[in-house]
């Protein structure tokens, strides 16, 4: 199994339980608009920052949504081949339209990741190096992504914290 197919796989479980996983996870630190956690399984520990969009836009009205999350994890496994560090991903709260993209602005810097039902990746860890350290350097974030039902939305998330929240789950999880 792949590093890929493994985060996707915990990626769905967490979107499908994001209740449960915030009741199992323990805190590590707020810092601003950013929270830390982590959590162990018989897999290994993981540890992550998550916020929530400050703001959503929509193309049309909707009638309701799920809620959104932005995250970025670190997975620390006994197999150093299932280890990943600083993984971005969004929930979106929607299943994406399918073959979609995501388009993430930081401060006019533009990104993509792919899609899967409601969450998305990024597909090579060097966009992804890149996609970290404009976040750390940035003030304001978008995700904009397309819905199944063909409803474009723009999330807003504040940046304030993320830094300190990186700092705190690469203390937690070294």
């Amino acid at each position: 199994m792949t590093v890929r197919t493994l985060i996707t796989a915990a990626m769905t479980v967490m979107a499908s339980a994001t209740v449960a996983l915030s009741q199992a996870a323990e805190p590590i630190g707020s810092f601003r608009d950013w929270n830390a956690y982590t959590y162990s399984d018989s897999e290994g520990k993981s540890c992550y920052i998550a916020s929530r969009p400050q703001n959503s836009k929509y193309s049309q009205d909707i009638s309701g949504r799920d809620p959104a999350f932005f995250l970025i994890t670190t997975r620390i496994s006994s197999d150093p081949s299932k280890t990943v560090r600083n993984e971005a991903s969004t929930i979106s709260g929607f299943p994406f339209a399918p073959e979609s993209s995501v388009t993430v602005d930081i401060d006019g810097q533009k990104f993509t990741m792919f899609t899967r039902e409601d969450n998305a990746w990024f597909n090579d860890r060097n966009s992804e190096a890149a996609f970290i350290e404009a976040m750390k350097a940035g003030i304001k974030m978008t995700v904009e992504g397309k819905s199944g039902r063909g409803t474009v939305a723009t999330d807003e998330y504040s940046l304030s914290g993320v830094t300190a929240g990186l700092e705190a789950v690469a203390n937690a999880c070294p």
